[in-house]
């Protein structure tokens, strides 16, 4: 027997709810947020505040919203790559949890460990943009090239990044006083 609550979530899957509405809302806010910050339409001003121009912004939001659920693969590539970067937002909650838990009493922050700031943004990003690549179905040719007959090319691109981003880490930090705190 099937629970209710499976029912109704059936039900909003035949009405088009995760294909159409939840799309097109995540979209709009988005844009919609993205216009209101940036103000590229421009500021109002009403009573000497300035304010950005809600219904210019909110049309073009619209508009962008409707193309994104007109075509079906982007909508797909959203529905599939979501889930996977909500999947990595709880790995990264569970490695913070994990290494406040040796903090002992002190609060977690990384202000002092900016090096490991650098790192994990480094990472989530690589991470987050492999999902959507794998979505895409671009991650099949990205391996299969580097498995071809230029498969000795991209570990020695790899290698060169390393060799590279280790030089400049190397050269751009500042030298320690003898007190112990950078010049």
């Amino acid at each position: 027997m099937v629970s209710s609550l499976r029912a109704a979530l059936e039900f909003l899957e035949k009405f088009g709810f995760f294909d159409v509405i939840l799309p097109f809302l995540l979209v709009f806010t988005i844009i919609f947020g993205i216009l209101e910050k940036t103000r590229v339409f421009g500021s109002e001003e009403v009573d000497g505040k300035k304010y950005p121009r809600k219904n210019i912004n909110s049309m073009v939001a619209f508009v962008i919203a409707f193309f994104v659920i007109a075509a079906k693969e982007i909508v797909a590539t959203i529905q599939t790559s979501l889930p996977q970067v909500a999947l990595v937002l709880i790995i990264i909650v569970c490695f913070l949890m994990l290494a406040g838990s040796f903090m002992a009493d002190k609060e977690f922050s990384f202000e002092k460990r900016k090096g490991w700031v650098a790192v994990l943004t480094i990472t989530v990003f690589l991470t987050v943009l492999t999902i959507f690549f794998n979505a895409l179905g671009w991650m099949d040719t990205i391996y299969a090239w580097s498995k071809s007959e230029t498969g000795t090319l991209f570990p020695s691109l790899i290698l060169l990044a390393i060799v590279i981003a280790t030089i400049f880490y190397v050269v751009g930090t500042k030298p320690k006083s003898e007190g112990g705190k950078e010049e």
